[in-house]
């Protein structure tokens, strides 16, 4: 039975790493006649990472169009505006513009205050929303917006790979990302069209973005992402997933903000985007979801087999002690427990999927994962996705910047 589950995973993983192949293989979308302007709007946050790179990566951009980047800071914020203005003299070209805001409550202003506070500003006939922590290649903007034109398209997003690995914690969340991300999504593509936005950077038209009613009335919510791809569908447009792969710098120094991370990702989606899905579209995303479960799956029904074996003193020889009615005694035999059949599975299904992340590191991600790290996989594959089973069957709280939040459904939230 337990090998069962491990031709059944093998296929699992067989059908996925098809499906990748088949979509980083496909022709891409024609360009535009005439390269539009685009506007890159990017919200700077006082996060740990590395502000520098992520925003050089934004003046390496190739693009033959016009392009304008608004980068918008806290009023307080000192030294991200140095940063900002840096690097703009280091890169004269760059056509970079500074944006300070007021908080909007307590001592910063939110992501979303940002975005809007730069909107009356932008010109482009595209807009591109980029996070601060998001490191760009050369290409991405010529690789993201043919999508745009693309019957039937009104938002584009691309895929991340995850490359912090200071911490383990850090290293933690970057191979979760990278062994679940594209062989989740890509997959799901296939099935049925995508109903969210990857919020690390996407790409809407302008007058796309208007008709679905942009982030107006988001301010109390705290799934403008969710929300805004469920606006764009809502107007007959559908959002495009494309082959851009971007990279995000994630840095989590504890334990704690690495739960907090997890619990976070998964209650937001289950709360305010799962509600408003087809019942097909449940079904399908339980579906691609279910074979992370089963790993650790087999590997706990090999450690509970192996405990119950030795409670009952599995590998005693055992054998008739008297002949009965003259027939000849049994030969001496091995009780064997489901146990031994068990461990053997966990471990070709460990190797199954470290193969699969292997294949998609080197294929996909360029290598991103450092040598050192690649021990803490069996954490991944055998531990964090019961994590993230417990986190998704219930609660309601976080933590999120320093504050304890109760998210309610319909996309609205409590400070405690």
């Amino acid at each position: 039975m337990h090998f069962a589950f491990c031709i059944g995973y093998a296929l699992d993983r067989a059908l996925r790493l098809l499906a990748l192949r088949h979509f980083f293989r496909r022709p891409p979308p024609p360009a535009p006649p005439e390269w539009p302007p685009v506007t890159l709007i990017q919200p700077v946050t006082r996060g740990t990472h590395d502000l520098r790179r992520a925003l050089a990566s934004r003046a390496a951009l190739g693009y033959p169009g016009p392009q304008q980047h608004l980068l918008v800071c806290d009023v307080g914020d000192r030294q991200s505006q140095q940063v900002v203005h840096e690097l703009m003299v280091e890169s004269p070209g760059w056509p970079a513009e500074l944006i300070l805001v007021a908080p909007d409550s307590g001592v910063i202003a939110s992501k979303l205050e940002k975005i809007c506070a730069a909107l009356p500003q932008a010109t482009g006939e595209v807009l591109v929303f980029v996070d601060d922590d998001v490191r760009l290649p050369p290409e991405a903007l010529l690789t993201l917006l043919p999508h745009l034109w693309a019957p039937g398209a009104g938002a584009a997003f691309g895929l991340a790979r995850y490359e912090a690995w200071e911490t383990p914690w850090s290293s933690l969340m970057s191979l979760f990302v990278n062994a679940s991300a594209l062989p989740s999504y890509v997959p799901l593509s296939y099935l049925t069209e995508p109903y969210t936005i990857t919020g690390h950077c996407f790409a809407l038209r302008r007058d796309v973005f208007d008709a679905a009613g942009g982030f107006g009335g988001m301010a109390a919510r705290l799934d403008d992402d969710h929300e805004l791809a469920r606006r764009v569908r809502a107007i007959g447009l559908r959002c495009a997933q494309t082959p851009l792969i971007y990279g995000v710098e994630n840095r989590l120094a504890t334990a704690r903000a690495y739960r907090n991370q997890l619990r976070r990702w998964f209650t937001l989606p289950r709360l305010t985007m799962l509600p408003q899905l087809s019942p097909r579209e449940r079904l399908l995303t339980l579906l691609v979801s279910a074979g992370n479960l089963l790993p650790p799956m087999i590997a706990l029904l090999a450690l509970i087999d192996g405990l119950k074996g030795v409670s009952r003193g599995e590998g005693q020889v055992l054998s008739t002690p008297l002949p009965l009615l003259g027939a000849p005694p049994r030969p001496p035999q091995r009780e064997r427990g489901l146990g031994g059949e068990g461990l053997p599975a966990a471990l070709l299904m460990l190797v199954i999927f470290l193969a699969c992340y292997a294949t998609i590191d080197k294929a996909y991600l360029g290598g991103v994962t450092p040598a050192r790290r690649w021990p803490l996989l069996l954490v991944t594959g055998l531990i964090t996705p019961l994590h993230v089973l417990a986190v998704s069957l219930g609660g309601d709280e976080f933590e999120w910047r320093g504050q304890r939040i109760r998210l309610l459904p319909g996309g609205g939230f409590v400070v405690l």
